[in-house]
Formats: C-alpha cells, structure tokens, sequence
C-alpha cells in the first residue's frame, strides 16, 4: 500500500485503466452453411463436424502481454454462443437415427493459440526435460456430450431450433474456447441441414 499514483487506480481497474470505446461483442457465420456430410463406412454411415473459430473471451488481457493476438475477441464475459439448425423437416425429411453431439475446445493461458495438438513430448535418451515441441494448442476439454434432445424430434417436430452455450467458467469464462458440433447419421445419407450461428 501507499500514497504514490501507481495505488491510485479506480477499484478494479489493476493493472491498467478500464478500455474505453469497447467494440460491440458480436460474432455471425455465413447465413445458412451447410452441414458437410461425410461416409464413415461403406455401409451409408455419415457424419458431419462444425467448428466456431476459436474466441478470445477475455480480451482485456491482451494489454497484458505483447505477443501476436489471436482468436476472435469477444468483449462481454457474458456472452452466449446462439447456434440456429435449419432444415429438420426439409428433403430427405427422414431423420430417424439422426444424432447430435457437442464437444468444447479450450485453453486458459494467455501465449499463443496453435490450432493442432502438438506430438507427445519426448525425454531425451540422455535424461533431462522433453524439448518444448508446441505452445499452448487449444485442445478438447470435454468428450462428445449427446445434445439429440435439443433438436427436439417428436410429433410437433419444427423445420428449426436454436441451441445455446454458455463457455467454460463461472463468473469469467476461459481465455480461449470454441465448440464443435458432431453429427452422426446411420444406415443412410444425412440430411440438407444448414446452420448459422452468433455470439452476443
């Protein structure tokens, strides 16, 4: 504690003033991408990924170091990751053994995001430390969760949903995040769904 200017900062604003002039948080995908199906086996088995872009989700610290910024910054901690399906009735209408699951991708630190897991460090034949040989990838946090009960088959099935997802962490999310949804569709071809998605 004292008296010099460096222990005058308003509460809460260490290790710098608060920003000013803060872009608005918003994040929207193409309207309508489609899903991209792809054969598992010769059997007619598909499955398709959709991935966000990775999020920056606490930009404020980015004054914190001066390294290269990486992923899309999004300024309210608060925010929501709102993703809309279209097409759940459309040609082929049949979505019997249709599946949806979801699988969150994260990393805490504030270094540099590297978008594939790096290969298992290695100790060298001599002993020692292994060679640093990544940095800080973003990588899964959470196995494939079932989410089928979102897209809401059933009698009164809608052509679409929207789906919301919260980001890791309480309070204040993860540093960096993103989402990735799976879909598996069996014993025939997937069908024409399309998705757009925003964060705000």
């Amino acid at each position: 504690m004292g008296r010099e200017i460096n222990y005058r900062n308003p509460y809460g604003s260490l290790p710098s003033p608060q920003g000013k002039d803060i872009p608005v948080t918003l994040w929207t995908t193409q309207t309508g991408v489609p899903v991209a199906w792809q054969g598992l086996d010769g059997n007619g088995n598909d499955n398709g990924l959709w991935d966000t872009p990775v999020f920056d989700l606490r930009p404020d610290l980015r004054s914190a170091q001066g390294s290269t910024k990486f992923g899309v910054p999004i300024w309210d901690t608060e925010a929501r990751l709102y993703i809309q399906v279209f097409g759940l009735l459309g040609a082929p209408a049949n979505t019997t053994g249709l599946r949806l699951g979801c699988m969150e991708f994260a990393n805490c630190t504030l270094g540099t995001v590297t978008m594939p897991q790096p290969p298992r460090a290695v100790a060298p034949l001599g002993g020692g430390f292994p060679a640093q040989v990544g940095r800080d990838p973003v990588v899964a946090v959470t196995p494939v969760i079932d989410i089928t009960s979102e897209l809401m088959f059933g009698t009164n099935q809608t052509n679409s949903v929207v789906m919301v997802f919260a980001p890791l962490g309480e309070g204040y999310p993860v540093r960096y995040w993103k989402l990735r949804l799976v879909w598996f569709r069996g014993q025939a071809v997937g069908p024409a769904l399309s998705i757009q998605a925003a964060v705000y």
